[in-house]
């Protein structure tokens, strides 16, 4: 019986993934650094139109990061398993290409949750410091756009590939 191959994960994604986590770090690091400017109490819970939904303790300016690598972690963890040939009952396996697409599918979303996230992190430090918030309503649907178009796409070009077999 022929066994596949794992196929590899584009240059690009390895790129992406490395300059995204350095952007990631970079808001870390100065969340930090502020972190002993911050007032006791910071606004945790804002909506897309400014206003504050919910005080609550400095420390809270950490949760979204977290829920942010904690996601990165896992779609980098399902890219890496979209690698490898999948053995599935009364089908083919997955062609090379079909695989490809998964790991640019995973790619592109980790990434982008990603900087979203990082952005709303230094949005939160700014606000937190007193200062007009960066994070405008029109950046979140422009995000959830961009995630919209990537998973029409990667739906698109699988159905695409799987009928070019």
């Amino acid at each position: 019986m022929h066994t596949q191959q794992k196929t590899p994960t584009p240059r690009f994604c390895h790129q992406l993934t490395v300059i995204m986590a350095t952007i990631f770090i970079a808001g870390i690091t100065a969340t930090v650094i502020q972190y002993q400017k911050l007032p006791a109490t910071i606004p945790v819970l804002q909506s897309f139109t400014s206003d504050h939904a919910q005080l609550g303790p400095k420390i809270a300016i950490f949760y979204l990061p977290f829920i942010a690598l904690m996601l990165f972690l896992l779609l980098h963890y399902l890219e890496m398993k979209a690698a490898y040939p999948v053995i599935r009952k009364k089908k083919a396996p997955l062609s090379h290409k079909q695989r490809q697409n998964g790991i640019i599918t995973f790619c592109l979303i980790k990434n982008s949750i990603l900087l979203y996230f990082t952005y709303s992190l230094f949005n939160d430090l700014t606000v937190a410091l007193g200062r007009d918030r960066i994070l405008q309503q029109w950046h979140a649907y422009l995000f959830l756009f961009i995630l919209c178009g990537i998973f029409s796409a990667s739906i698109i070009r699988g159905i695409l590939l799987e009928k070019k077999r």
